[in-house]
This record gives C-alpha cells, sequence and structure tokens, in this order.
C-alpha cells in the first residue's frame, strides 16, 4: 500500500509538472511573433545593421520604413515593387523560422520585451564552414502615426 501511495504522488508531480509547462511548449520565437501580432502597429521604422564577412556597403546600418505591412522606404528613399533591401518584422520572424528549420550550428535571438519584435539574430549555419556567420541588429524602433 505504501508503495502505491508513493506511485501516486510521484505520478502527481510528473502531471502537475507537464501541466504547468504547458505553456511554456511555445517556443520564444512564436511567444515573441504573437506578442508583436497583438500590438497591430501597422506604420513603424527602425535602424537595421548587418555584421557578416560580406561587402562593406551591405554592413552599413539602413532605417527600414513599413507601413500597411510592406517596406516603403529604405534611408528615405522610397522603393517600388519589392526592390528593397529590408524585411518587415513579420518577414523577419518567417526568416528565422526558415532558417531554423536547416538545424543551424549556432542560432540566437533576442527579443524586445516590450513589442516582440527581434533586437538580434545570429546564426552560423555551418560548424565547417568559416565566415558565413549573419548577425543582424535590429534598434531605433519607432511607431510613426
Amino acid at each position: 500500500m505504501k508503495k502505491m501511495c508513493i506511485l501516486a504522488q510521484i505520478s502527481l508531480i510528473f502531471i502537475s509538472c507537464s501541466l504547468s509547462n504547458s505553456k511554456q511548449t511555445k517556443d520564444m520565437i512564436g511567444i515573441n511573433r504573437e506578442k508583436w501580432d497583438k500590438k497591430k502597429i501597422i506604420h513603424y521604422e527602425f535602424t537595421q545593421q548587418l555584421s557578416c564577412f560580406c561587402p562593406p556597403s551591405t554592413r552599413k546600418a539602413k532605417v527600414i520604413e513599413v507601413n500597411l505591412g510592406k517596406v516603403v522606404a529604405v534611408d528615405g528613399k522610397k522603393t517600388g515593387n519589392g526592390s528593397n533591401v529590408g524585411k518587415t518584422f513579420s518577414e523577419l520572424f518567417d526568416w528565422i523560422e526558415g532558417e531554423k528549420a536547416k538545424n543551424p550550428f549556432i542560432s540566437e535571438y533576442t527579443f524586445d520585451k516590450k513589442y516582440g519584435f527581434p533586437n538580434m539574430i545570429y546564426f552560423n549555419l555551418r560548424e565547417d564552414v568559416k565566415d558565413e556567420e549573419l548577425r543582424y541588429l535590429f534598434t531605433d524602433f519607432k511607431i510613426i502615426n
């Protein structure tokens, strides 16, 4: 009888742990994407800085303006028909998930505590390849009315 009580208590502990952790099953990306989506911010801008082994012009900080789910300007210059150098935060979430699905050697990301958008994204896709790492920093977020 004593063994049955102990087994029952252990079972209850495991059940309660799995119930309390059920909210934690969503990964950090999904939680922050949801936070961002709930804010329903349609017009905003931010600065994007890329760090990589690539041409200096690629690494130059760029101010990205987004309106109605599309990049509308880069560094104050209006973009046309998808010929832009930047992504919306929603597109960045998709990109993170796509790269993560490739099982990179290292993947790191941080997110804004208030809004949920990415602050930093880092991918080192392969351990055996040098200089293919990418690090994006996103700063100076501003909502435009």
